[in-house]
């Protein structure tokens, strides 16, 4: 881990930072990071600029509060919609039937964390950290998904694999083909440890 953890316990905040970050959020997402001004930010927010400074002292700490929340909606959301599911195997893939959800509400970029560390991971290690820290939370998610389903542990890790894979090729081809593909990429290998009938 190349800093102090940041995902898992961030600050609370008052109503004004949660409106800048949750702006900061949908621009950083749609356009890039480098590319999005604070005064852009400020006015998608609703508030003046002095506002938004005394909200949040530099670009760099609202980089990092927008990871934040992005990484706590997404891990809240696939939680919430594995848990629909009861047999411990339907919800190892229905991470994939996630993935289909998110890549269809229209306009998706792409894993938040994959895109800030391509744009600024290699040069910020902030940056390079928080990305760490969500594929590892990302990780032990599913190595607990196995252990359920009485998978071995080290499946979880081409799982995660073809996660982070159907992300990439979704946010290139535009389309959610990518999660069905991983989803019977995933079924197939999980087959190979079906037990026979009476054992």
């Amino acid at each position: 881990m190349l800093h102090q953890p940041l995902l898992l316990d961030p600050p609370t905040r008052s109503a004004a930072q949660w409106a800048v970050v949750v702006s900061a959020d949908a621009l950083f997402t749609a356009e890039g990071i480098a590319v999005v001004t604070l005064d852009r930010i400020a006015e998608s927010a609703g508030l003046s600029r002095p506002a938004l400074d005394t909200a949040f002292a530099s670009k760099d700490s609202l980089v990092v509060a927008a990871l934040q929340y992005r990484h706590r909606e997404w891990a809240e959301g696939l939680r919430r919609f594995v848990a629909g599911y009861e047999d411990p195997r339907d919800r190892v893939l229905a991470v994939f039937s996630y993935l289909e959800r998110c890549f269809a509400e229209g306009g998706y970029h792409g894993c938040s964390f994959i895109n800030s560390y391509g744009e600024l991971g290699r040069n910020d290690p902030t940056i390079a950290g928080l990305a760490e820290e969500h594929l590892a939370a990302l990780e032990g998610f599913v190595a607990d998904l196995c252990t359920d389903a009485e998978l071995p542990p080290y499946l979880a890790d081409a799982l995660t694999l073809l996660i982070e894979g159907a992300q990439v090729e979704a946010a290139i081809h535009g389309t959610t083909r990518p999660a069905r593909s991983a989803r019977t990429a995933a079924a197939m290998l999980m087959s190979v440890y079906d037990r026979p009938d009476g054992d």
